[in-house]
């Protein structure tokens, strides 16, 4: 069987991520434009469910937004070394399997994603790495390329994806018909409130008995 596995919030916790980034351009802040509360005020946001737009909020509160900025401030968050963790689980899934039969497809800006994979040292684990930003952002999820790449010379049937997010990673499997997807629900993902589709497998950790 080949597992293919997503990283945000299957291997590690996404959150965990934005605090690190968060904490990064809070530093550069503060050395730059003398604002000491950057990280206090974007982690208040982003844990009350605001996505997409805390550094355009923060800036404008702190009346200091301009694009110009703001680009600059999410080019650092993209491509810093984030300060994240494998879950226990995830590390002992990823030890008890052949590198070869281990496989990651990630969706995302590629500098991000990379920084990612590497801060967790994903390449010693696993054999075939895909990031969707590499092929395009045409490409992204739910475009089946990625998962058609990561198959291989696999038949359908061998293959079974390992992922969080339910209004996008299950769609591209079911419709190349590998296995039934695994749908990880930790409980701090950020998807956690949405339902798992009838057709995955839900599991809360990758040592659940069910893979």
């Amino acid at each position: 069987m080949l597992y293919v596995l997503d990283i945000d919030d299957t291997l590690y916790l996404e959150r965990d991520y934005v605090r690190s980034g968060f904490c990064v351009v809070g530093r550069w802040l503060a050395e730059n434009r003398n604002v000491e509360d950057f990280f206090e005020r974007a982690w208040t946001l982003f844990e009350s469910g605001a996505r997409g737009n805390i550094f355009d909020t923060v800036l404008e509160d702190l009346g200091i937004f301009d694009k110009e900025l703001v680009s600059h401030l999410v080019h650092l968050y993209r491509v810093h070394h984030p300060d994240i963790l494998l879950q226990t689980d995830a590390m002992e899934f990823l030890r008890r399997h052949k590198q070869a039969d281990l496989a990651i497809i990630s969706d995302g800006y590629s500098s991000a994603q990379w920084s990612k994979i590497r801060a967790l040292n994903l390449e010693q684990y696993v054999d075939k790495i895909i990031v969707t930003g590499d092929l395009g952002k045409e490409f992204w999820k739910p475009n089946p390329r990625a998962y058609i790449l990561a198959q291989g010379g696999r038949s359908s049937e061998e293959c079974v994806y390992i992922a969080d997010n339910s209004l996008k990673d299950f769609k591209a499997p079911a419709r190349l018909g590998w296995a039934p997807s695994v749908r990880i629900r930790r409980k701090e993902s950020l998807h956690y409130a949405i339902d798992t589709p009838e057709s995955c497998i839900e599991v809360d950790l990758l040592t659940d008995e069910k893979l």
